[in-house]
């Protein structure tokens, strides 16, 4: 290490233990299994280059000194993504902050850029990102292509490997002599959702939406089957303007406290993102289902109470819950969600993402419990497949053993031509970069869990 650091001339590092703890986590501590498997894993140093130039120097040095590294964005992953295993270096890459163009319809960024910043500079020619997670003001552009799947606007333009979602990647291969690659077409789901494992991404290109007025709404509702209905049916009135259809059962709401005066006691709720040329239009829709409209203002951040933020406000008011993340099926997407919350409500607070995916309709699921052990967790992944209802594994740093990414033979020889040492992110890769041991405690035992995984 002390010969890597030298090598690294005036590129920005840091060996200070506190910025290594910092720079060294990510949001894996929504699970209570991955918070254990991951305890006491730090990088030796931060490296935080500010040029394309600086970062090629990066990979080459770490290619001669054998040294691992782990792209990091703003660490708002929850799957362990930014959390080195094999210590080495963690490269930050937020001072690749640049547009480096836009066109109509389209535009391409730096990886480190933030996503708030991106889509607030693109609503100025009046076009928006298309989809972004709901870590929208911290996450980065680079992080949301690497470790994210879906997101806000999701609901119109389906999850984000669907082919002309990312329209292409600009990468560094982890040699001696590093190559750019540009990846183009459906070469670029060989890095999306890789957990940086395959080459470090410094541009994306994207396509764009029209930025429209979006209003910030609530719709409570009586009963959380009445909540799932209404919010299928509005995900598919396709001359309603949405970007985001998001349902949650009772308690759940409770979670959301400086929404509380619009969520009504045992009311479940739907959070949404409505155009204001179609809200007359909406108001009918919510009539129909019984629902009532208790909050309607401009877009003002609701979207931080949907995804991954609804199970961040849910853990601050209560440690004990967890979560998993499942897929309602799409030929009996109402039928999947009635009975599973029938069978399992008092137990799995149900909190629905509706979602294009794959062409069509359905509902991502990210319940809520009181973790009780492996034991539970299993009998919960299987009562949920029984009623046709598959789950990734939410609880596993292992790409493949997480179930939302589909790691076949053309991906692992695309890792080993882009990082022949096996230095990127080294550890998630099961099966190829083992650490050495092996998995053990927490670790192994979330890789067993039996989840189905999504299929494309």
């Amino acid at each position: 290490m002390d010969a890597f650091n030298d090598s690294l001339g005036d590129i920005p590092h840091s060996r200070d233990p506190a910025a290594l703890r910092v720079k060294s986590a990510d949001f894996s501590w929504f699970s209570p299994i991955m918070s254990a498997a991951l305890a006491g894993r730090l990088a030796e140093v931060v490296l935080s280059p500010r040029t394309e130039e600086e970062v090629v120097r990066i990979a080459s040095a770490c290619a001669r000194h054998r040294v691992p590294l782990v792209a990091r964005g703003a660490g708002t992953g929850n799957f362990g993504q930014a959390v080195p295993l094999a210590g080495g270096a963690v490269v930050e890459m937020l001072g690749l902050d640049r547009i480096v163009w836009q066109k109509p319809g389209r535009a391409r960024a730096q990886a480190g850029i933030r996503l708030g910043s991106f889509d607030q500079e693109l609503r100025k020619s009046g076009r928006e990102m298309r989809m972004h997670p709901s870590t929208k003001r911290l996450a980065t552009l680079g992080g949301f292509v690497g470790g994210g799947h879906a997101g806000v606007g999701t609901v119109n333009w389906g999850i984000l490997r669907d082919r002309g979602n990312i329209l292409g990647l600009k990468i560094i291969t982890i040699e001696e002599t590093p190559r750019l690659l540009e990846l183009r077409g459906d070469d670029v789901n060989l890095v999306h959702h890789a957990y940086g494992v395959n080459g470090l991404v410094t541009e994306v290109e994207l396509p764009l939406a029209p930025a429209y007025e979006w209003l910030d709404t609530i719709v409570v509702f009586d009963e959380f089957e009445r909540a799932a209905e209404f919010g299928l049916a509005l995900a598919t009135q396709d001359g309603i303007l949405k970007k985001l259809v998001s349902v949650h059962a009772w308690p759940i709401p409770r979670f959301f406290k400086p929404l509380e005066k619009y969520l009504p006691e045992g009311k479940a709720a739907a959070l949404l993102m409505i155009g204001a040329e179609t809200h007359e239009a909406f108001e009918a829709l919510a009539r129909d289902f019984s629902g009532t409209v208790t909050h309607c203002v401009p877009e003002a951040g609701l979207y931080e109470y949907t995804w991954g933020h609804t199970t961040m406000h849910a853990l601050r008011a209560d440690r004990s819950l967890t979560y998993l993340v499942c897929i309602f099926p799409r030929e009996d997407t109402l039928g999947a969600i009635k009975r599973v919350h029938a069978r399992l409500g008092a137990e799995a607070y149900l909190h629905l993402e509706y979602k294009r995916f794959n062409g069509y309709m359905t509902a991502e699921g990210v319940p809520l419990f009181r973790y009780q052990g492996f034991a539970q967790m299993t009998r919960l992944y299987k009562a949920f497949e029984a009623e046709g209802v598959r789950i990734a594994n939410a609880h596993t740093f292992l790409l493949q053993n997480g179930g939302m990414k589909d790691l076949d033979a053309a991906q692992i020889n695309f890792k080993r031509a882009v990082d022949p040492h096996l230095l990127m992110n080294p550890g998630k890769v099961a099966g190829l970069d083992d650490l050495p041991g092996g998995l053990s405690g927490a670790a192994l035992e979330a890789a067993q869990l039996p989840a189905s995984g999504w299929v494309y």
